[in-house]
């Protein structure tokens, strides 16, 4: 007889993913093996991803009682300490003395000392014995948002420079919201109202999205990818960010579209739902083509793939309209994969821009006369966005841009997100 699978135990569970996550891994990707339908699995989903949300404020918090900085801690002792203070602060539901308890006995493992040292930092920030000194927003306005609102300082810095001060709290705000998911229509299969219908009677209220037709908010998303709407592919993850940027891409029947960085394929599978389009869907990356592969599945939509690096293409004057949907520093997706905010450095703004460009131009010679070029990120930094265009129609002057657009994140979920559609003569 096949035995049972052992009992989840979420705060443990938690403190594992945030050292893989630590270590470069995705947190979506590692939460996705735990089926929401289970309060265990979405309490960890919970701990794990509101850990990543505030860990600058959490370190700051736990600086003040901690005698080595949070940073010189061991990572599955700084990964314990944060997801305990994450609970102990924001969650309400457990009482503190039950999460200080549980912390303690998970750092038994790494001795007497250090379970002794959990316990006095937890229980005194549970018992709020010492004063969390923050700057006020007037003396030092980076470093107080930095900690209010659990972004790196370099970050906000960039931001207050660019927008102002209260331009940056609403971008710091709309970051730490979790958004409901966005789904978009899979015209080939079904309608808007036919499908607004059928998840409403499974309890899924789903609201259009204002000014995007096609795209639906689910507000009770609690099982909603084991309906049945969505095993028959009658609808795909896709943000509205996403969505606005995708409509760059003006297809007529007939026409044909190369993806040069496709994959998980939100851009493919659109412009392949319309009638008489023909896609075919390039990226480097295998694991990720089987990703893609699996949703055109689903789907129902024939794409071809191809395993290509989009720097080095094999096209020449081939096809109506190129969509490069560059990698990018992702910035602008931060309320739906929080940990990018500490794996990036400023750094990687300047190495994905040159990345970025070597992709146009190697893109830009697939495209047919009088075809589209469309350039899209999801970042928020001109250095990836519009510097890389300027830069690009500089030494193309057979390109021109026609109309170009730039989403900031917003609390209704909306990620930022930038596009631009250039035509060659």
């Amino acid at each position: 007889m096949a035995g049972h699978a052992p009992k989840l135990r979420p705060r443990e569970e938690a403190v594992r993913i945030l050292g893989l996550v630590d270590e470069g891994a995705h947190a979506d990707a590692l939460l996705a093996s735990h089926t929401t339908q289970d309060p265990d699995a979405r309490l960890l989903r919970e701990i794990v991803l509101g850990t990543l949300t505030w860990r600058g404020r959490l370190d700051h918090h736990l600086d003040t009682y901690l005698k080595r900085p949070i940073d010189r801690q061991k990572r599955p002792v700084r990964d314990l300490l944060r997801s305990g203070a994450y609970q102990i602060l924001f969650l309400d539901r457990v009482p503190a003395y039950a999460i200080v308890s549980e912390c303690v006995s998970l750092a038994r493992r790494h001795g007497k000392g250090v379970s002794g040292m959990v316990n006095a930092v937890l229980r005194g920030l549970a018992e709020g014995r010492r004063e969390v000194v923050i700057p006020s927003i007037d003396s030092d306005p980076v470093k107080h948002l930095a900690i209010e609102h659990a972004h790196p300082a370099w970050l906000v810095k960039r931001w207050v420079e660019r927008f102002g001060i209260e331009p940056t709290q609403d971008l710091c705000r709309a970051a730490n919201v979790k958004p409901p998911p966005t789904i978009r229509v899979n015209e080939r299969r079904t309608d808007q109202d036919s499908l607004r219908t059928e998840l409403a009677d499974g309890g899924h209220e789903a609201v259009p999205v204002e000014g995007l037709p096609g795209y639906l908010t689910v507000g009770a998303p609690r099982g909603l990818f084991d309906t049945d709407s969505f095993h028959r592919g009658d609808f795909t993850v896709q943000g509205p960010g996403a969505g606005r940027v995708s409509r760059l891409l003006k297809t007529a029947e007939g026409d044909t579209v190369l993806d040069v960085c496709a994959a998980p394929g939100g851009k493919s599978t659109a412009a392949a739902a319309k009638p008489g389009v023909r896609v075919v869907a390039a990226d480097v990356s295998l694991d990720r083509l089987r990703r893609l592969d699996q949703n055109r599945t689903r789907l129902g939509l024939d794409i071809p793939l191809l395993a290509a690096d989009a720097r080095l293409l094999p096209f020449r004057n081939t096809f109506d309209h190129v969509l490069v949907d560059a990698p990018c520093t992702g910035l602008g997706t931060l309320s739906r994969h929080p940990e990018i905010r500490w794996h990036r450095v400023q750094e990687d703004i300047a190495r994905m821009a040159r990345l970025q460009r070597d992709i146009l131009v190697s893109a830009s010679t697939a495209v047919s006369p009088g075809g589209s070029l469309v350039y899209t990120t999801c970042t928020t930094e001109p250095e990836e966005n519009e510097w890389v265009v300027e830069n690009f129609l500089e030494s193309h002057p057979e390109f021109a841009a026609e109309e170009s657009l730039y989403v900031l994140p917003d609390t209704d979920g909306t990620d930022g997100a930038f596009g631009v559609r250039l035509r060659r003569s």
